[in-house]
This record gives C-alpha cells, structure tokens and sequence, in this order.
C-alpha cells in the first residue's frame, strides 16, 4: 500500500500527532547530512518523519539508520528511497529511547531534530546517555529542538520566565498543549518540553559530550506565522564525544 503524506502551511504534517516535519534545509540537518556522508560508521536519525533528511544524507554516499514512531512514516521513506540506495538504509520503528538497541560505540553520528521535545523529562537524560553510548568516539550528536520562542506558545511565556525564576529543571515543560496552543493542539501530542539553551547545555555537558557549536536556531521561512517570533524559535547543538 503506498502512502502519501499531507502538508500544511508548507510545512508536512507528520501522522498521529506527532507534530510536524519541516521540507526546508536547516543548519544542524544539513550539517548531519554533510558528516555523515563521510563517515565510515552507519548514522542515526532519530524520528525521521517521512525521510527528507535520511534521503539526502544517502544520495550523498551515506549509511543511515532510520528509526521513527510510525512504521507508516518510514514506509514512506522507504518508496521515496531511489532503489540502488536501499542497500544502505535500516528502517528500525518504535518510540526512542525505549524501543531503540543498538549497539555501543557504533554509530558515527546521530540526529534528532524536533524529537526529543516529546520525551518525558524523567527519561530524557537516559535518552541523551543512549545516544552517547551508541556514538563511536568522535562520532557526533547534531540536535534541534523547538525553544520557549515559539509564538504558538506565547501564552506560555510568563510560566516559562516564572519557572526560570525559581531555577525549575525544565522551565520549559508545558502539560497542557490544549490550553496553551488550541488552534494547534490536534497536530501535537498533550505535552511538550520547550527546550533554551541552558537546559540543553546541561543535558550533553553531564553525559560527557564536548559542544562545538550552541545557540538558536530562526524558525524557516516555511514555518506559519503564528510559529515565528524572533529568530530563538528552536535550540540547536552540535556535540562530540571524546
């Protein structure tokens, strides 16, 4: 059965509120592709969506694990895939980190853009220690996340700057998406956690990977409106493990 994806707003819709999956080349996705079409090791992307990252990481001579929540979604991947690059290319479905085995120190790097917002606080430090575990050193952790700048949670500001205030460990976690972001909360899951640099900083300095780049990330020019504020729309890092 082939499978189509929906888009909206420019952006594809990814399937069972999921959230989204943006068709526009961003910095720490490109920067994936480009290294890990060097690498020798396989590389991981974690919730790829429908493929476009994993696609053109492959046409650049890469070898690339793909794993998503929806087997639906890497079904997709797999008939967008040209068939002389399926050789190189692993479907693995299920939730990460739970779902994932792979084993230590084989991967060359690692992807995860926009995933690990929808992770439970309590186990995000363990999915970060998964990712580290699994990179060969040197291998690299590309990461992007969705920030507190996101207009769409505008009305969840002045909690966030609160929580920031009384030094919460995840200022940015919101439970309720419903009340906060109505007009969009049947593409989301109910909860999300918004993500600024010091959090970020903290998670990959403590499992031990070394950053080479941090900082935010504009939302592109295929985002809605209503997802633009003022260019902290999203927190990247570029990370190594030693």
């Amino acid at each position: 059965m082939k499978h189509t994806p929906p888009e909206i707003d420019g952006l594809i819709v990814t399937l069972n509120k999921m959230g989204y999956m943006n068709t526009e080349p961003e910095f720490y996705n490109e920067a994936f592709i480009e290294f890990s079409a060097q690498s020798p090791a396989p590389c991981l992307e974690i919730g790829t969506a429908y493929g476009r990252t994993a696609i053109a990481a492959l046409k650049k001579g890469a070898k690339i694990i793909a794993n998503d929540l929806s087997k639906d979604h890497l079904d997709i991947l797999w008939q967008n895939t040209p068939e002389d690059l399926r050789a190189n290319l692993t479907l693995i479905p299920g939730a990460f980190p739970e779902a994932l085995s792979i084993e230590d120190n084989t991967i060359g790097a690692v992807l995860s853009s926009r995933v690990l917002n929808f992770v439970e606080p309590d186990t995000l430090p363990y999915a970060i220690e998964k990712i580290y575990n699994c990179l060969k050193p040197g291998g690299k952790f590309f990461f992007l996340a969705g920030s507190p700048f996101m207009h769409n949670f505008f009305r969840f500001l002045p909690e966030y700057w609160e929580n920031k205030a009384k030094n919460a460990p995840w200022p940015g976690l919101l439970k309720n998406i419903p009340a906060y972001v109505p007009e969009r909360a049947e593409d989301l899951p109910y909860f999300i956690n918004l993500l600024d640099i010091e959090t970020v900083s903290l998670l990959v300095n403590n499992r031990g990977f070394i950053i080479e780049k941090i900082g935010y990330s504009g939302a592109t020019s295929l985002h809605p409106d209503d997802m633009r504020l003022d260019g902290r729309e999203h927190v990247g890092v570029i990370a190594v493990k030693p």
